[in-house]
């Protein structure tokens, strides 16, 4: 990333304490903040698969 991680505008996400208490669980077992652990599981799911916009046309 160029830019400076507090230069980066918030994005509000509202998540249900049934996936957030896990997300915790799984930040702090990986010694990650809660929002290092959600960028890293969105990273890996957008790098390990194709686009939705892709598999939706390949029907």
């Amino acid at each position: 990333m160029n830019k400076d991680r507090h230069q980066l505008t918030p994005t509000p996400v509202r998540i249900p304490l049934d996936v957030k208490a896990p997300l915790q669980a799984a930040a702090k077992a990986n010694d990650r903040s809660l929002n290092g652990e959600i960028l890293s599981r969105l990273r890996a799911s957008l790098e390990s698969k194709a686009p939705a916009a892709q598999k939706g046309n390949q029907q």
